[in-house]
């Protein structure tokens, strides 16, 4: 295994660096980036962190057996996974592993590395471990890896998925009420990507629900956060998606699920986990010395505050007193207010989170 490089940032504690059972909290990568087939992937992470290479399918794979658990790699489309692109085949009675079959195959997929994102899917890790995968970073840099930046069609991203440090709604209201209070700055310090704010797949949270989520007085039990969630939520693409949280948490109970996914568009494609989803950061892997610890220690700046209670309510108050325009169209003032505001309380974290 590669030893991690001295010269990345540190990734920083969170608030809360343990879980309810004094364990220290994991978190799981997604990663997407252009450019590599999923063979060359697989092979690229095994070097970095070791384990068994694992092909499922032309579209899917893992490396099984690392210190960390399993890593899965896959093409991010269904429709290829599914080798949906092989149907027509029939009817001319091609079987589907024909010599002619295995060329189109072939064909589809060279092009699909142009289009489609690979997605690198890792083991929950201890976030005071994340720090040994920076090799495995730079190895997919180095082997010609794009990322956001590589096109302006290309909208890839990072996401994390921190394990939650209990299963309160008070936690989650804070959580919830801090990334919204931060969003802005957040994508003011990330350039979040053009792109990827276009598409569906980071759409804003509705304003209705920011300022009722914002609303001091607003102190829900943990049914009615997941009821009022999914009444103005209906999807996975939000920043902050907390619907696979919200699934565990019915799931694990063996109550309420029906009610929750009756009201979600594609409930299908939604996991069970629990932790946060945080979908909001770039994938810049191809840029020279990244990795997600800068993404890491924004979302570390979210936990800070909202460990703050009355910081917290203090923003809340002065962002519902400030929006009063339509499309909130003063984000950008927002994000300074709320930087010089927080930097001045929690200067350590939002300080490194925007190196």
């Amino acid at each position: 295994m590669t030893a991690p490089i001295a010269a990345f940032p540190p990734y920083l504690p969170p608030a809360r660096p343990h879980n309810a059972q004094g364990a220290v909290r994991r978190v799981g990568l997604e990663v997407e980036l252009a450019n590599l087939s999923l063979e060359a992937t697989l092979e690229i992470i095994h070097q970095a962190v070791g384990g068994q290479v694992l092909t499922t399918s032309r579209t899917e794979g893992s490396v099984a057996d690392t210190p960390y658990g399993d890593f899965r790699v896959e093409l991010d489309s269904k429709p290829l996974q599914e080798r949906r692109y092989l149907a027509p085949l029939q009817l001319f009675g091609i079987e589907a592993d024909s010599d002619t079959a295995h060329f189109i195959e072939d064909s589809v997929l060279e092009v699909a590395k142009e289009f489609v994102p690979i997605e690198i899917v890792s083991p929950p890790i201890a976030w005071d471990r994340l720090t040994e995968l920076d090799s495995l970073w730079q190895r997919l840099r180095e082997a010609g890896a794009h990322d956001t930046k590589g096109s302006v069609l290309y909208a890839f991203g990072l996401h994390l998925n921190p394990e939650v440090p209990d299963f309160e709604a008070p936690t989650f209201l804070s959580i919830l009420r801090s990334f919204l209070l931060l969003e802005d700055w957040i994508v003011e310090a990330s350039h979040t990507d053009l792109t990827r704010r276009i598409t569906p797949y980071i759409r804003d949270f509705p304003e209705e629900y920011r300022r009722k989520i914002l609303e001091p007085k607003y102190t829900p039990d943990l049914q009615a956060l997941i009821a009022d969630y999914a009444e103005h939520n209906p999807t996975r693409n939000r920043p902050l998606d907390l619907l696979p949280l919200f699934s565990y948490i019915y799931t694990t109970r063996g109550e309420g699920i029906e009610s929750l996914s009756s009201r979600i568009h594609d409930w299908q494609l939604v996991g069970s986990r629990p932790t946060f989803h945080y979908r909001l950061p770039n994938c810049e892997v191809a840029q020279a010395g990244w990795t997600p610890a800068l993404d890491w220690n924004r979302w570390v700046t979210v936990e800070q505050l909202a460990d703050r209670p009355e910081l917290l309510t203090e923003l809340s108050e002065a962002y519902l007193s400030t929006f009063d325009l339509p499309l909130r169209l003063q984000r950008g003032a927002w994000a300074d207010k709320v930087r010089d505001r927080v930097i001045d309380s929690i200067p350590g974290p939002l300080q490194r989170a925007q190196e």
